[in-house]
């Protein structure tokens, strides 16, 4: 009777085990379940890999996005249940693009529906009605030929009323804009990793001649900065009358631009085109992180190659880093030809050693 009692002690206890370890695993499973309905409906992550952006969102930002802010949805869908509140003028959102359901893009919102909306490309020598100048410009408007005068995205807008014809008789609104001084440019540039918008004390002679200009501007409720150059984004796909008496929003769509208005794919261009308000995710929150590989001003520095006079003179990047910590291995790599174990050594010896932690960007609350 013993031998019984023990070999049925035993099978029980290997009865407990399976079930213990079967309640194990969909515990896990739960819990897997869990938080990735948690990121999917309450609160993203997403990483900033592109200079759309700029300065407001640097290549190497992390961010938190509120999935909450605007639409209640489906967890592991992007089908809604019901709407909480809509997008305003000047606030940052995430949306996947018409052009690649695989990507959500991160811009501004710059117009509403049933706005009118129209885009005049103005030199910024002619722009003194809608903007305040910098007396410390490293441009000249008396001057022409190498230096390139940079040309302003001017956005202006007549809201939508019930009555259409009052909307449309209205005066024309813009945002105010006050151009930044040459060190506050480089100071909100400089850590930038995107080589078209470095402030041109930074540049080789070659590139001199695209000057950017950094401007604060009040885009509804929000203050922000912009990054202008001398190319001009033209916006013609919208209607053939965006630079004259503009283009109506349709309903239930949004106009969005980014900050870094001359290298954003945004609804200026046929791929984007104004964003329907399904397509629209989130409201990106805080930065929670934020990282400088310094790609970019390895992949195209001449200062990769040698030479004491070569690269570009940031101060914690100087020339005689660059040397050191840039390779061909980057400007290879820039051009989509880097296998992984490139990648891996690249990373190993000269990534990380060179890459800087943006810890004043950390915290940081986005409007």
């Amino acid at each position: 009777m013993a031998e019984k009692r023990q070999g049925s002690e035993t099978q029980d206890t290997k009865g407990n085990s399976s079930q213990s370890s079967l309640s194990s695993v969909l515990s896990f499973i739960f819990l897997v379940v869990l938080v990735f309905a948690f990121k999917y409906s309450v609160v993203d992550a997403n990483n900033i890999p592109s200079g759309s952006m700029i300065p407001t969102l640097k290549v190497g930002d992390y961010l938190f996005v509120n999935r909450m802010r605007y639409s209640l949805r489906v967890p592991f869908t992007n089908i809604e249940l019901f709407r909480i509140d809509d997008p305003k003028r000047g606030e940052i959102v995430t949306f996947i693009p018409p052009n690649d359901e695989s990507k959500q893009y991160v811009k501004r919102v710059i117009g509403l529906p049933k706005d009118r909306i129209r885009i005049r490309n103005i030199s910024i020598c002619n722009s003194d009605l809608t903007i305040t100048r910098s007396n410390e410009a490293d441009y000249s408007c008396n001057s022409s030929g190498f230096r390139r005068i940079p040309v302003l995205a001017i956005v202006e807008y007549k809201p939508f009323t019930e009555n259409e014809s009052e909307r449309d008789s209205a005066a024309w609104q813009h945002f105010t804009m006050t151009e930044l001084n040459n060190s506050e440019a480089i100071h909100q540039l400089s850590d930038s990793d995107d080589l078209k918008v470095l402030h041109p004390r930074y540049r080789m002679n070659e590139f001199i001649a695209d000057l950017p200009v950094l401007l604060k501007v009040k885009t509804g409720d929000q203050t922000h900065f912009i990054v202008e150059r001398s190319d001009d984004a033209r916006a013609e796909a919208l209607c053939d009358d965006i630079e004259t008496t503009g283009c109506i929003i349709p309903d239930d769509h949004y106009f969005v631009m980014g900050d870094n208005r001359d290298d954003s794919t945004d609804s200026r261009f046929p791929g984007v085109g104004y964003i329907n308000r399904h397509r629209i995710l989130g409201k990106p929150i805080i930065i929670y992180f934020s990282i400088d590989w310094r790609d970019q001003i390895c992949s195209f520095s001449v200062g990769n190659f040698g030479g004491s006079d070569d690269g570009y003179p940031l101060e914690d990047f100087p020339p005689e880093k660059q040397q050191r910590y840039c390779s061909d291995m980057d400007t290879r790599a820039a051009f989509g030809q880097e296998g992984i174990s490139d990648y891996l050594i690249r990373t190993i010896f000269y990534r990380l050693p060179r890459m800087s932690i943006r810890w004043k960007r950390i915290g940081t609350l986005l409007e």
